[in-house]
């Protein structure tokens, strides 16, 4: 995808290259959402085949639940970040964006969480799997201003 956009603003085909990555986006979270139900789906059979301790049974099945959402904001994130933002050059931007989100909101709330509040184990992990979901009104107000839309091969 990202050498698609890519080649599309090489050519200096821009609007273009902003309706693919629109539709790359769209994409995405039809996969995500996909994917998440098939973990949905599978949870069931995964929880008869594999043997467990009752407590780590009862994790393994809400951390499919997790996997399931996680893989949504995921499945978006990757998409814009790793590949339609470098396809014209900003790298910056998902590098920023994950250090922040991740090591100042993300793991000082899972600390909190876990260590001042005390939270069940699924709590602490529900609240370090934010980390996708966090970061996604910056990455769509990032990337509806359109600043990966450029040409950054050289004549």
């Amino acid at each position: 995808m990202g050498i698609i956009i890519g080649g599309m603003l090489g050519r200096n085909e821009l609007e273009k290259a902003k309706k693919a990555g629109g539709s790359f986006v769209r994409f995405s979270l039809i996969i995500g959402a996909a994917s998440g139900l098939v973990i949905l789906a599978l949870t069931p059979l995964v929880l008869k085949v594999i043997h467990l301790q009752p407590q780590a049974q009862h994790y393994l099945k809400y951390m499919m639940f997790l996997a399931a959402y996680y893989i949504i904001g995921n499945s978006l994130n990757s998409t814009v970040i790793s590949g339609i933002f470098p396809s014209g050059g900003d790298t910056r931007f998902g590098m920023v964006c994950d250090v922040i989100t991740l090591w100042c909101v993300v793991v000082p709330m899972g600390l909190i969480g876990a260590f001042v509040l005390k939270l069940p184990v699924i709590a602490v992990a529900f609240i370090l799997t934010l980390d996708e979901f966090v970061k996604i009104p910056a990455v769509y107000h990032h990337y509806m201003k359109y600043k990966w839309v450029k040409n950054i091969t050289k004549e």
